[in-house]
């Protein structure tokens, strides 16, 4: 049975008889070099008045380049722009990035082929259906760009990581993530050794357009996708060392305690998932080594309650959490509308924890929606054959415990575990078009255990 192309690409064919088809190429090369001369000084312009409009423009321009290459190659740039915080006017370049990668992702998704992305398709689907009466009871521009916000990191996430794996760039579009996330994890080392030498404390790191918490969440996830190092990636062993260490620095020096947390989730869910199987020795060393590092993060939060300090990040969380449910009591059963903190009516902050917001926001109805949405998201990823599941598993669960402790609807943070698990179902589909007659791709389990067969 011959086997399907191991990609998704689209060929150009020149019309035969051209003669002059050398200097056709010259004048296209020469028009796109004045094309880019034009838009340069245009955005050199621009940028003196209008920094925001200028990225904007700027991000537009080399989507409209990659697109005309490979369309690919967009839903492969979503993963490392997921670091970029750069706002242009009411996007981020994360969000920004990722809706121009959702419209080739749509052109290139295949039904047939994408069985297994369809019950998280329609998880997506009743989760912003249950925000819809939110939508109508509560009439604000904010409320319904929220919506269509989420929509594109739940569903068009999905659709980006899909099309991304299905056409063999998975191993390119986590090598980007990752080389990023190290040069996050050196800037946020360098500077927590500076404030080290000037004031005597090591961290916490702030770095240009990102806040402590998104370096310690994201270095967090780079930690969590090298210690899973699935064979398939084929990446030097030195090379899947390097990133946990420079991850291990980077979040010591974000000083973020609820990285500190998601990462002790994850290797443990690695550790017992394999615990019967036989968990090798290096996986129940790291994940006693990271015993005292929670047991630290719990004191730090203890020393802060006892502290009677009520505007310590501890105390002020407590007071939100309160303040929140006192806004949900307004409107119980369909809360009081998406980004309520930013129309004014409200208290101008989001609840640093993803149940409150979504009880507040869209009240009991959206938080069944919102449940709903992330069992069935884990439900079916810890269905696929362990080398996918575990790294779209890890990646999840250490953002719902992140969104437990801090913000949970950030661009780019909140949309990476579905491009993530959309990855791995395209990935899937890949390796059965290559074999039909096998689940996936026959690779050895993470080195996390040593099981003698994959499921």
């Amino acid at each position: 049975m011959p086997s399907s192309p191991p990609g998704l690409s689209f060929r150009r064919l020149a019309p035969p008889g051209l003669g002059s088809l050398r200097f056709v190429k010259w004048g296209r090369v020469l028009t796109g070099v004045a094309l880019v001369l034009l838009v340069a000084g245009a955005l050199g312009i621009l940028s003196a008045d209008y920094g925001s409009l200028a990225i904007f423009v700027a991000v537009i321009i080399l989507a409209l380049g990659l697109a005309s290459t490979d369309l690919v190659l967009l839903p492969v740039l979503a993963f490392p722009a997921t670091l970029v915080m750069i706002r242009t006017g009411p996007l981020s370049v994360s969000d920004l990035v990722l809706i121009v990668a959702t419209v080739p992702a749509l052109m290139l998704y295949r039904r047939t082929e994408a069985k297994g992305l369809q019950p998280l398709l329609w998880a997506g689907a009743v989760y912003l259906a249950c925000l819809v009466p939110t939508l109508v009871l509560n009439r604000y521009l904010g409320n319904y760009i929220e919506w269509a916000h989420e929509l594109i990191l739940v569903l068009g996430s999905l659709l980006v990581g899909w099309v991304t794996g299905r056409a063999g760039r998975a191993g390119a579009a986590l090598l980007a993530f990752q080389l990023g996330c190290v040069g996050i994890g050196v800037a946020a080392t360098l500077q927590a050794l500076y404030l080290l030498r000037t004031t005597g404390v090591f961290g916490p790191a702030y770095l240009e357009f990102l806040h402590k918490n998104f370096i310690g969440n994201t270095l967090a996830f780079s930690f969590l996708i090298a210690l899973v190092r699935p064979r398939w990636l084929n990446w030097p062993t030195w090379f899947h060392l390097f990133v946990m260490v420079v991850s291990v620095l980077g979040i010591a020096a974000s000083n973020s305690r609820q990285a500190v947390v998601s990462v002790f989730a994850g290797v443990a869910f690695l550790a017992l998932r394999s615990w019967g199987r036989g968990a090798t020795r290096r996986g129940r060393v790291l994940l006693l080594l990271l015993i005292p590092a929670v047991i630290a993060t719990a004191g730090t939060v203890s020393e802060q309650l006892e502290s009677g300090d009520a505007f310590n990040s501890t105390s002020q969380r407590l007071t939100w959490y309160a303040e929140s449910l006192r806004i949900w009591q307004q409107s119980p059963l369909f809360g009081v509308g998406l980004r309520w903190w930013n129309t004014g009516d409200h208290p101008a902050f989001q609840p640093p924890n993803a149940f409150f917001e979504m009880i507040s926001s869209a009240g009991v109805l959206g938080l069944f929606g919102f449940l709903v949405l992330c069992i069935a998201g884990l439900w079916v990823v810890l269905l696929l054959p362990r080398q996918y599941a575990d790294l779209a598993a890890v990646v999840m669960i250490a953002r719902f415990v992140q969104g437990q402790l801090d913000l949970y609807w950030v661009a780019g943070q909140s949309a990476l575990p579905w491009m993530m698990t959309g990855l791995m179902i395209g990935l899937q589909a890949l390796h059965q078009a290559q074999d039909p007659t096998t689940r996936g791709f026959a690779s050895e389990l993470p080195p996390l255990t040593t099981a003698r067969r994959a499921r």
